[in-house]
C-alpha cells in the first residue's frame, strides 16, 4: 500500500514536472525564430507570403505550427503546395510549389489564369505575366478539359505555338485560332490533320508571315486562302 502511493505521488511529481518544464521553453526566451527561409516564390512576392505566414521575428519556434503556416500560404492563389519545416533552434524553412500559368480563359469581359490542369488560377491584372493563348470555351463545354486539349495539342506542334495569340472553341469540336499577326485559321474536329497541312503550307511558302487575312481548313486535304488587301 505504501508503496503504490509513493509511486502515486512519484507519477505526480514527474507529471507537473514536466507540464511546468513544457511552459518554459514554450515562452519567447526560448528557441526565439531568427530566421524564415523561404525558397519557390516566383509570381508570389515575398512580402505577401510572410504577411499571409503571420509568424513574428522573435517568436518561439515550438509555438509555429507547420500545418497552420502550410494552410495559410495554400490560400494564396499562385500556390500550389507549401513544405514547412522548423529547423531549430532558429530557423523556420519554408518550400513553396508555385502553378504554372498555361494560358488565359476569357469570360465575359474578363480575362483569367488557367495553370496546365485548366483549373483558375486567379482574374488577371495588371502586374501578372501575359500568358498566351487567351482561350475561350464553347457553351456549355467542360473549361478545364477545353483548355487541357488545346494546351497539349500546341505542344505536338510546337512549330505553330508561339505564333497563336487566341483559340475560341465551338460546338462539335471546332476551333478558330488567331496568330499574333491576326490571321484567322479555320479548322475542324480534323484539327491535327489541318494543322499538318498548313505546316506544309507554311514550310513550302511562309503562308504565316505573308499578308493573309484567313486560311480556311475544314474542307479535307485543303486549304483556301484569303489575302488582305
Amino acid at each position: 500500500m505504501l508503496r503504490s502511493q509513493i509511486a502515486f505521488f512519484l507519477l505526480i511529481i514527474l507529471l507537473t514536472t514536466m507540464v511546468a518544464g513544457w511552459r518554459e521553453i514554450n515562452k519567447p526566451g526560448w528557441f526565439p525564430l531568427q530566421e524564415m527561409r523561404v525558397s519557390g516564390l516566383v509570381n508570389t512576392p515575398l512580402t505577401l507570403a510572410t504577411d499571409t505566414i503571420g509568424v513574428e521575428k522573435g517568436s518561439n519556434l515550438l509555438s509555429v505550427q507547420p500545418k497552420q503556416v502550410q494552410a495559410r500560404l495554400e490560400s494564396l492563389p499562385w500556390v500550389r503546395s507549401v513544405h514547412v519545416k522548423r529547423q531549430f533552434p532558429s530557423i523556420l524553412m519554408i518550400r513553396v510549389v508555385e502553378k504554372v500559368a498555361v494560358g488565359m480563359v476569357r469570360e465575359g469581359d474578363r480575362l483569367f489564369l488557367v495553370d496546365e490542369y485548366g483549373a483558375t488560377i486567379k482574374p488577371m491584372e495588371k502586374e501578372d505575366p501575359l500568358m498566351l493563348p487567351i482561350i475561350v470555351s464553347a457553351p456549355g463545354e467542360e473549361k478545364a478539359t477545353q483548355v487541357v486539349w488545346l494546351i497539349n495539342l500546341l505542344s505536338k506542334h510546337a512549330w505553330l505555338q508561339g505564333r497563336i495569340s487566341e483559340a475560341v472553341s465551338y460546338p462539335g469540336g471546332r476551333w478558330t485560332l488567331y496568330t499574333k499577326q491576326g490571321i484567322k485559321l479555320l479548322l475542324s474536329k480534323r484539327i491535327d490533320q489541318e494543322l499538318e497541312l498548313l505546316k506544309k503550307l507554311q514550310e513550302q511558302y511562309a503562308i504565316l508571315d505573308r499578308k493573309v487575312r484567313q486560311v480556311e481548313l475544314r474542307i479535307s486535304g485543303k486549304a483556301m486562302v484569303r489575302f488582305a488587301l
